[in-house]
């Protein structure tokens, strides 16, 4: 098997370590964590103790997801094409009208006609929307892999050099004035592992410098611990945690960024 299709294949192998089990028991507690208090969203999110035991940082993604949806709102889902099974029972459950839009680099791995009502195959560092077109972005695990080692993505070509700060910027770009962008990371200390990187406090600050000025930033940050599971955390308490430090087949700590684009924004 060569590099470029062991590659391809990364996605499918990581969601068969976790099985549907784990697929299933993330969904029941994303679902549990939603309904089991009042959030206040987008300063704060509450939740449950304990909440994702031993299960990975998808249980807060989701969670956050949800939050930012409203029926009807215009999405863009970056990153779909290999998305997990429990990401894609999230938008099965989302209340109608649906109207997303999928866009990445490959092709999706499962039959998406039933849940996008766009597919674009696309470098979100360079996109052909409109400006404004999207009520709310979505990039949920996904922007810790732009810029590192995309050899899976057979035949892609991206026009120029892809960052992560292009990628914010672009995704702005294409949101309205008052719309959302929701980007989450694993966070800690910084470690590259080749097709993605754990971020850390002074990265994350380099990639949101740039769009203070045009966005209202919140930023919340979650912690795993082997007792209490998934919590609030400060950046500074997850200073020396590293990716597969819980062994909670994920990250250990998350950084979730939430932009409210100012509506003077040009």
């Amino acid at each position: 098997m060569g590099l470029v299709e062991a590659v391809a294949r990364i996605p499918a192998f990581l969601e068969s370590l976790v099985g549907e089990d784990l697929q299933r028991s993330i969904t029941r507690e994303y679902h549990r964590a939603l309904q089991s208090g009042w959030h206040n969203f987008p300063s704060s999110v509450s939740l449950p103790r304990p909440c994702g035991l031993e299960l990975p940082e998808r249980v807060i993604e989701l969670l956050l997801a949800r939050l930012t949806y409203a029926p009807g709102a215009r999405v863009l889902d970056v990153g779909y094409a290999n998305s997990m099974t429990c990401h894609r029972d999230l938008i099965r459950s989302l209340p109608f009208p649906r109207n997303l839009t999928g866009i990445d680099m490959a092709d999706p791995v499962f039959d998406a006609d039933e849940l996008y009502q766009e597919k674009v195959c696309g470098d979100i560092c360079e996109t052909e929307f409109a400006d404004d077109r999207f009520d709310l972005v979505w990039c949920i695990s996904s922007l810790e892999h732009i810029g590192m080692d995309n050899s899976g993505y057979e035949g892609a070509t991206f026009p120029g050099a892809p960052t992560a700060e292009r990628a914010v910027a672009e995704m702005l770009r294409v949101t309205r004035p008052g719309g959302s962008v929701l980007v989450t990371v694993p966070f800690g200390k910084y470690e590259n592992h080749g097709w993605f990187r754990n971020f850390d406090e002074a990265t994350l600050e380099e990639l949101l410098d740039p769009v203070r000025s045009q966005a209202t930033v919140h930023e919340l940050y979650f912690g795993h611990s082997h007792g209490s599971g998934w919590s609030r955390a400060g950046a500074e308490e997850l200073a020396d945690t590293g990716y597969l430090d819980q062994r909670n087949d994920g990250a250990a700590g998350l950084a979730a960024v939430i932009l409210e684009k100012d509506s003077g924004w040009q």
